[in-house]
């Protein structure tokens, strides 16, 4: 893979920004062949669900159709840059590097703990009004005092204070200061997503009341409110429960993009948003089945891009009861998973194995301690029996009843376990009714698809561990690995040989205790019109649609 490392501290970077070519078959409003988008410059997608909410700051609304559209609506001072990676067909981020985006510059001071942000000049939102340093100190005041976002908790311990750790140095300069050097490389790291965003402060404050003095419940109440960003797309209709219609913003910073229009509409069913790629009626289809994309990736007309991904098949066991507070029955359940049925039977080959955490080509990484988990049930029945288990146990295993593939994975676990003497009942509920019995305790055991957006080494640990967080749903509290952790933030440069110690550490220890057993790594779940050269496996899972272009 082409990787460049992290902008060493002291340096000025200041490079263009370049909006990498994907060609896109695309077909016009009324589902014609691609080559009709090449002259039209528009295109259809098709999504599950359709987005509902785009105020971030308002609260997350989960969805495919929710975040790909709100990502696209908005920009960041910096991001992360699109690279080439060994043995795949599309382009991929680079985790650790950051370009400049709406900044045009930025720098870091030699003790690393100050970041300044020289913005680009002559910037319009999609309102018209010019960005400057005001916009920045605002928005992150309005990420702050708006909970329902819960931007305060993405970004802490980095930023705790904006008012004081965000100053205004000039109209074009702004400067964030971090309590450690530990902090900035996730610092940048957040700044790059989609929670960086920067708003229009000039039109928010136009509609805001002493009642609603951010404007966040006004733009929540019509999505044609929502255009209030830098980014290269804006609303234009909204037909609530078919399609949403959005159109190029002609002022965007990288330039406007070639894909001018896009209608993006609601079909429930995978298989036929598949299907409808194959017969050129979409050009884009979102969230399908591995099992759709496997019979697609033998079609000419289609593409289905093949990359690593962040985004992980997580199998989670509450520590604080019995079975799985004892950490040898949950290292037996470890033993007890047939990962190579799952990657085959339920996804297609369309995941693979990733036992652990942290990304492996992260610099200084080092797992080569970390127990490797395989499936074999003789062995789960030994580590059982030493746990004083020796004709196993019975256990509720619950999963997302929205999820198919996790759904799947637990009937496949389900066999495979009682080879070791290990009886599993599988319990479907609603996803908000299983993240809230999970962090209550109620839940014994649970399988999930998630990911951390944040690559950076601490935020992937932290992710789902911190005690008391919402993503710590193995409610997991070493104080061990917590002190490798903050051993590591104390080290200074987050991808420094010092600190990738501590990381190899604290990964070391997550996975030998087990409260969490990574199954797989999920690839992407899209695939396009034929005739697409660079689409970008992001971490965040959003197509950058102003990074799209028509080949024919």
């Amino acid at each position: 893979m082409k990787h460049s490392h992290r902008l060493p501290f002291g340096l000025k970077w200041s490079i263009p920004l370049l909006a990498g070519a994907l060609a896109l078959s695309a077909c016009s409003d009324g589902g014609s062949a691609g080559s009709d988008a090449a002259s039209t410059g528009e295109i259809i997608v098709v999504t599950p669900d359709q987005a509902s909410n785009v105020v971030r700051d308002y609260g997350y609304t989960a969805g495919t159709d929710n975040q790909d559209v709100t990502n696209n609506m908005h920009a960041q001072l910096i991001r992360k840059p699109y690279v080439e990676e060994d043995g795949s067909d599309a382009l991929v981020q680079d985790y650790y590097n950051f370009e400049p985006y709406l900044a045009e510059s930025y720098d870091v001071s030699e003790d690393q703990l100050v970041y300044t942000f020289k913005l680009k000049q002559g910037v319009s939102s999609q309102q018209g009004n010019e960005l400057d340093a005001d916009d920045v100190l605002w928005s992150f005041e309005r990420k702050f005092a708006t909970p329902g976002g819960g931007m305060a908790g993405y970004f802490k311990p980095m930023l705790t204070d904006p008012v004081t750790q965000i100053q205004k140095i000039d109209d074009y300069t702004v400067s964030f200061t971090v309590e450690k050097a530990g902090y900035g490389l996730t610092l940048l790291a957040n700044l790059a997503e989609n929670i960086g965003s920067i708003y229009d402060s000039n039109y928010l404050i136009e509609n805001a009341t002493p009642d609603d003095p951010y404007a966040v419940q006004w733009g929540a109440e019509d999505m044609m409110r929502g255009n209030f960003g830098y980014g290269a797309y804006m609303l234009e209709s909204v037909t609530p429960g078919q399609e949403i219609v959005m159109k190029a913003n002609p002022d965007f910073v990288l330039g406007e993009p070639e894909v001018k229009r896009m209608i993006r509409r609601v079909v429930a069913d995978p298989a036929t948003r598949a299907n409808m790629v194959t017969r050129g009626d979409a050009d884009v289809a979102l969230a399908l089945r591995s099992s759709d994309q496997a019979t697609l990736e033998g079609n000419e007309a289609v593409t289905v891009p093949t990359t690593t991904s962040n985004q992980y098949l997580l199998y989670a066991m509450n520590t604080t009861t019995a079975p799985f507070d004892d950490v040898r029955v949950r290292q037996a359940m470890a033993y007890a998973i047939p990962y190579d049925q799952i990657m085959s039977d339920v996804f297609f080959d369309r995941a693979y194995k990733y036992n652990h955490v942290l990304d492996d080509k992260a610099p200084n990484w080092d797992g080569s301690a970390l127990p490797q988990y395989d499936g074999d049930p003789e062995r789960a029945k030994q580590m059982l029996a030493e746990a004083g288990m020796p004709d196993g146990f019975a256990f509720t295993l619950s999963v997302n009843n929205q999820l198919p593939a996790a759904q799947d994975t637990a009937i496949q676990i389900q066999s495979y376990a009682a080879e070791a003497g290990i009886d599993v009942t599988i319990s479907e509920v609603p996803a908000a009714q299983l993240n809230a019995e999970q962090l209550d305790g109620k839940i014994q055991a649970s399988l999930s698809i998630g990911a951390s957006v944040t690559m950076t080494p601490p935020y992937s640990l932290q992710l789902l561990t911190q005690p008391g967080g919402g993503s710590n749903t193995a409610l997991w509290n070493d104080p061990e690995f917590l002190g490798l952790v903050d051993q590591g933030l104390n080290a200074g440069d987050a991808l420094s040989p010092e600190a990738g110690e501590y990381w190899n550490a604290a990964e070391l220890r997550m996975t030998e205790q087990a409260p969490y057993i990574f199954i797989a790594r999920v690839r992407p779940s899209v695939a396009l019109e034929a005739g697409i050269d660079g689409f970008v496996q992001r971490t965040d899972f959003r197509i950058d649609y102003s990074n799209l272009s028509f080949s024919q």
